[in-house]
């Protein structure tokens, strides 16, 4: 029987309305008729699976077929393709940019997708262009801690002598992070000071890092073109190396100084302070009045960040003057916040980031600022979260924004801001009322992980949008001063929040043009 057209496919009646009664009971020759018809159905059903299954292996076999041409049609494709057609030069400017901010680290992740390693398994062409580029081998960190599996100090030193030859005349910017023993590591060091003239960058993490100033006096005079060292040490350098490391006290383009966990750090490091424009300190201890004889010898300074640092310091010590130092970045105890305050003097403030791991205390800060009479226009501040000085916390974050009139950016994560910092932004329409902290405000970012209510968010921070004015809040219509441009609230509390009240604020800020993010968990 064929079934293949529709014409020959037999056709099966119902059953009559009679014999599909379930009251029916057929007679002995109506059931030989119904059995007829049931054979004949299921051998019908099992020729249409049997075409069912032919068919699908005939689509299997199409599908297979069009794989291939659509293959063939790529290969045939390829010698035409545009990108073939791009001479080196211009593919080397696009390889640079798909690179840019990568670098090469050892050990590599086995499947080899990072760059530059990808780059040379696409073709033949691109894998020469590619080591063609020594800027895209210049690049390179190695994570050299000893831990079971890892590969072998030859291994490590022959991925870095391929790299060094790929990188040519390049400069070089390089990091060693090692916990090993100064014998299991020692060739990787003497092999990158064969190449010190070209280091650009180099950082160093280790244990007992005193272990290789024998090596590092190498490098002395020989690094004319270094503009940026790290050095970080573990608590097995917590005793002061007594010998000074002193190898890049000639390196006539450093200029940016990062140290970590170092103790005693102007006899640990001697460089030319005064060239130092850019200095991060983590964790280090300076000894008493060390603080102030460092900062007195960077005269330059642009940029510094301390972090965890142990300052002590004289009670006659003199606050240092820094004439150039726009970014100022704080992170520690509030007892330590202040110390460091109390001891700089920066009138070209305009970015000041402050991290209070345990209570914010002002006065001191305060006193900077007024001292320096200097005009930041960007503040990050991280109070402590502390929930027991959370009144005096608040209260000190508001004396901070007081003093602060010239801020354009703010960037705010406190506690329960609602209550005690968010009501002094408010533009009220009453000359009666005191006027609105910060005039100058565009950008606020607020992060409050103990908001209980938003209306106050809403009222206050509607009142910043310029041009709108519901009577109550709101600048007055002579009143030029800038309205925000950015909020970005993420709010969180013990409890699931919801936030209604933030709906008219976002419906105020999108038809006012005003970029705007809630977030609330």
């Amino acid at each position: 029987m064929s079934i293949r057209s529709p014409g020959q496919r037999p056709l099966f009646t119902p059953l009559s309305t009679t014999l599909s009664h379930s009251s029916f009971i057929p007679s002995p020759e109506e059931q030989i008729t119904i059995e007829n018809r049931i054979s004949e159905v299921r051998c019908t059903i099992t020729s249409v699976d049997d075409e069912i299954q032919r068919l699908q292996l005939k689509l299997e076999e199409f599908k297979e077929y069009r794989n291939h041409l659509h293959l063939t049609l790529k290969s045939h494709q390829a010698p035409l393709s545009l990108i073939r057609r791009l001479p080196p030069e211009i593919l080397s400017e696009i390889f640079l940019f798909a690179a840019a901010g990568s670098s090469i680290r050892w050990p590599s992740r086995r499947d080899d997708s990072d760059m530059p390693w990808l780059l040379g398994k696409i073709c033949s062409y691109w894998r020469t262009v590619s080591l063609s580029l020594p800027e895209l081998w210049s690049d390179i960190h190695l994570d050299h801690k000893f831990f079971p599996g890892a590969p072998p100090s030859s291994k490590t030193e022959e991925f870095l002598r391929l790299c060094l030859d790929r990188s040519r005349n390049e400069r070089l910017t390089f990091s060693v992070d090692t916990r090993n023993p100064g014998s299991f590591v020692r060739p990787v060091i003497l092999t990158l000071l064969s190449h010190s003239e070209r280091w650009k960058d180099a950082s160093f993490d280790a244990d007992l890092l005193s272990t290789y100033h024998g090596d590092l006096v190498l490098a002395k005079h020989k690094v004319p073109n270094l503009r940026r060292v790290h050095f970080g040490l573990s608590p097995l350098d917590s005793v002061p190396s007594l010998t000074p490391l002193d190898a890049f006290e000639d390196a006539p383009q450093l200029c940016e100084v990062s140290v970590i966990g170092i103790v005693h750090p102007c006899h640990f490091l001697r460089v030319s302070w005064s060239q130092i424009t850019h200095f991060t300190s983590k964790g280090s201890t300076f000894r008493e009045g060390e603080f102030t004889q460092i900062m007195q010898q960077m005269t330059n300074l642009v940029a510094f960040s301390t972090e965890g640092e142990r300052i002590l310091e004289v009670a006659s010590s003199q606050p240092v003057l820094l004439p150039h130092l726009t970014k100022l970045t704080i992170i520690n105890k509030g007892s330590y916040i202040s110390k460091t305050s109390q001891f700089l003097t920066v009138p070209q403030l305009q970015d000041l980031s402050i991290h209070a791991i345990t209570p914010f205390i002002a006065e001191q800060t305060l006193s900077m600022l007024t001292r320096s009479s200097c005009a930041p226009d960007r503040l990050s501040f991280r109070a402590s979260l502390d929930q027991d000085a959370l009144w005096d916390e608040n209260r000190g974050v508001v004396w901070l924004l007081g003093a602060l009139p010239s801020l354009r950016y703010l960037h705010l994560t406190v506690l329960r801001s609602a209550e005690h910092i968010v009501p002094r932004l408010a533009n009220r329409n009453q000359a009666s009322l005191p006027a609105a902290i910060l005039p100058n405000l565009e950008t606020f970012v607020l992060e409050d992980r103990f908001c209980v209510s938003a209306a106050e968010l809403t009222a206050v921070l509607s009142s910043r949008i310029r041009k709108f004015n519901n009577g109550v809040w709101g600048p007055g219509p002579e009143d030029e001063r800038t309205g925000l441009r950015s909020i970005n609230l993420r709010l969180s509390r013990p409890a699931a929040p919801k936030f209604p009240e933030l709906d008219l604020l976002k419906t105020i800020a999108e038809n006012h043009g005003v970029d705007i993010v809630i977030e609330s968990s």
